[in-house]
């Protein structure tokens, strides 16, 4: 990222945090101000619903020129990806222009710009390879994994956006789930990925952007660990398929069963304890995750009752549970124990205003002539319209 981008960024989320203590009154509006004043923001950040909406209509706009270019020139092989080269190309440029902009640089449309960007470069490289070169389709869809997972990871280290970090992680155990053993790589690679990641999602030397890509590929490495290690994956042989294996049936051994029975056990109760050792949320919302679907696995090979009873009485003992430690917080001195607190932070203050926005956009219409009238004083007296023999009153 450039020094610019990265400073603005850490003045947005240094403002954004005091924002949050001025709510909650830890600080006073003059202390905001200083704040303010000291860590200057120039960039014009929309609501995150604007700037999804945004990122739609750029996007309708890229779709529908390529469409019609493509109509227009009706290009085939080599000329169809020439053509997804010359729009990446194009995309690119524009997000560089646009993550300059202190003014566009966060209003969604720069995202928008570099996630088709990469999308158009891989599809003209498959293209190339499997229309132009005439290369297999297996070894194309190899090659363009690949470039997936250099071509995100450059993009998330280039423009911070932690979607590309995702995308580039995802690739990458597509790419291991296509080698021989690729259920052992995806064991060994989600434990080292979520291992470095963890080290680096509290970095104060990285960017906060690319702070959130190294959360981000934590939880994708922890998740990719589970799939690995599921009993039920092993049986369905999900990961086998990855390598165009007939998903033939086969009994493995009772002592590899068993040993991924303990696994698919212990590991989301290592994940809520690593949650609540480090105090990342979003670490807990995934432990609590990989424990149900743990418990959709039990329920599968046990038959205790239906599904939907399992999932009932577990979503019941999940909120029991919460509210248990919610109260036994809230008579805690100072209403907290060992770090934990029933108060609401700033961050969940922020999301609820993010969610309660998105009704309102959903339901944005102007308000009714006639209520809007009566507001005026305006008392309709009725009227007369036609044409052509036809009359009606309003």
């Amino acid at each position: 990222m450039r020094p610019e981008a990265v400073a603005w960024e850490r003045a947005a989320e240094v403002r954004e945090a005091a924002d949050g203590w001025l709510r909650a009154g830890a600080i006073d509006r003059s202390t905001h101000a200083a704040i303010g004043r000291a860590y200057p923001n120039p960039c014009v950040t929309p609501s995150v619903v604007w700037r999804v909406l945004a990122a739609v209509l750029v996007t309708a706009v890229i779709l529908c020129t390529l469409g019609a270019v493509w109509i227009a020139t009706q290009p085939v092989r080599t000329g169809l990806s020439l053509l997804f080269f010359v729009f990446a190309a194009g995309l690119f440029f524009a997000t560089e222009r646009l993550e300059v902009s202190p003014r566009l640089a966060r209003r969604g449309a720069a995202g928008a710009t570099s996630f088709w960007a990469c999308v158009f470069s891989l599809a003209g490289l498959g293209f190339l390879l499997n229309e132009g070169l005439g290369v297999g389709a297996t070894r194309t869809l190899d090659v363009v994994l690949v470039a997936s997972v250099i071509g995100c990871g450059a993009a998330c280290w280039r423009w911070g956006t932690p979607l590309f970090a995702g995308l580039s992680a995802i690739s990458m155990f597509f790419v291991l789930g296509r080698l021989p053993m690729g259920r052992v790589l995806w064991v060994l690679a989600g434990l080292a990925l979520a291992g470095l990641a963890a080290r680096r999602s509290d970095e104060s030397d990285w960017a906060p952007s690319h702070r959130r890509a190294a959360k981000v590929l934590l939880v994708i490495g922890v998740v990719a660990a589970y799939v690995a290690v599921n009993v039920y994956s092993l049986d369905e042989r999900f990961l086998e398929r990855l390598r165009g294996l007939a998903p033939t049936r086969i009994d493995p051994p009772a002592g590899l069963v068993v040993l991924m029975a303990i696994a698919t056990a212990v590991l989301p109760l290592a994940t809520l304890a690593g949650a609540v050792k480090t105090r990342w949320t979003f670490l807990l919302d995934a432990g609590i995750v990989l424990l149900a679907l743990s418990l959709v696995t039990l329920r599968h090979y046990v038959h205790v009752a239906p599904l939907w009873v399992v999932l009932t009485v577990s979503g019941t003992l999940l909120v029991g549970l919460a509210l248990a430690v919610e109260r036994a917080l809230l008579r805690r001195p100072g209403r907290e124990w060992m770090g934990f607190t029933a108060d609401v932070l700033f961050s969940d203050e922020r999301r609820q205003q993010i969610l309660q926005t998105v009704p309102v956009v959903a339901a944005f219409t102007p308000a009714a002539p006639a209520a809007a009238a009566r507001e005026e004083g305006f008392t309709p007296r009725g009227g007369t319209f036609g044409g052509g023999g036809a009359s009606d009153k309003f």
